[in-house]
């Protein structure tokens, strides 16, 4: 990697999915507090139960060990990252059909719009990393070599 945009490139990218993750999961603390209701409604809970607590600690240790392969830039969770990212794209139309009433919204109408908000920012990346990737190779790191 001796091109400087390369590297910068590499930065951005890292930096962007990091800053991502970490807003992803003070949107998952913030969202456990004001409305607790969303978490009680997944995992058919009360209120502020052991398995709501639980789950949203280990939701956080998933985010941490995301951002810890992102620093390493692990191949594999390039590819998980760019299908997770490029399929959220769902979120839209899913959503559009939950306001109109097509299909029915367990949700309030603020965290479906949320979630939709979020959905696009994750296919933006997604285009991004696709750009990345066809230009530089995976993470912007360069293309493997053939044996």
């Amino acid at each position: 990697m001796n091109d400087l945009h390369q590297k910068k490139t590499v930065q951005r990218l890292s930096a962007v999915i990091i800053a991502f993750f970490v807003l992803a999961a003070l949107s998952v603390v913030v969202v456990y507090f004001v409305n607790p209701t969303i978490y009680a409604k997944v995992l058919k809970t009360d209120r502020y139960p052991f398995a709501s607590t639980l789950f949203l600690i280990a939701l956080l240790i998933f985010i941490a060990f995301l951002i810890f392969g992102v620093t390493k830039h692990w191949r594999w969770l390039f590819w998980i990252i760019l299908i997770a990212n490029s399929f959220s794209i769902l979120e839209v139309p899913a959503t559009i059909l939950q306001l109109t009433g097509v299909i029915p919204d367990p949700y309030p109408a603020w965290y479906s719009l949320y979630r939709m908000g979020i959905a696009v920012l994750q296919f933006g990346i997604a285009i991004w990393m696709v750009r990345i990737y066809f230009q530089y190779g995976v993470w912007g790191m360069g293309r493997r070599k053939k044996a």
